[in-house]
């Protein structure tokens, strides 16, 4: 699969608006800096996040259906490996939690892990 990422983005508290970064740290309960959420990461597609602005923290470079299709897999960007939980109810992308913490930087690639 080929993306990339394209943005980072924290968002300290609900009124402000998103810190875009170059790299950011993940710890187990999501970007440092970010204001604590429900999910520990929220992933999407530039076009979404263009389209919707969700308040994302990872922008991917990538097809959204093919985003989507990776609920239930174990996903690697930079030093971080996720697992990818659910698509929202209420805004576009996909919700991961954190496996193992680590930096994340713009231009890492997507690894997907081999089907079990």
């Amino acid at each position: 699969m080929d993306a990339i990422v394209s943005s980072l983005f924290i968002y300290p508290d609900s009124t402000s608006p998103g810190q875009q970064l170059s790299t950011v740290s993940v710890t187990t309960e999501g970007l440092e800096g970010n204001r604590s959420k429900k999910h520990a990461v929220h992933l999407v597609t530039a076009g979404e996040y263009v389209a919707d602005h969700p308040k994302a923290n990872i922008v991917l470079d990538m097809d959204a259906a093919l985003l989507a299709n990776l609920v239930g897999r174990l996903v690697r960007l930079g030093e971080c490996t996720l697992s990818v939980t659910r698509q929202p109810s209420n805004c576009a992308g996909v919700y991961a939690d954190v496996v193992t913490p680590g930096d994340v930087s713009v231009d890492d690639h997507l690894l997907v892990a081999d089907d079990a």
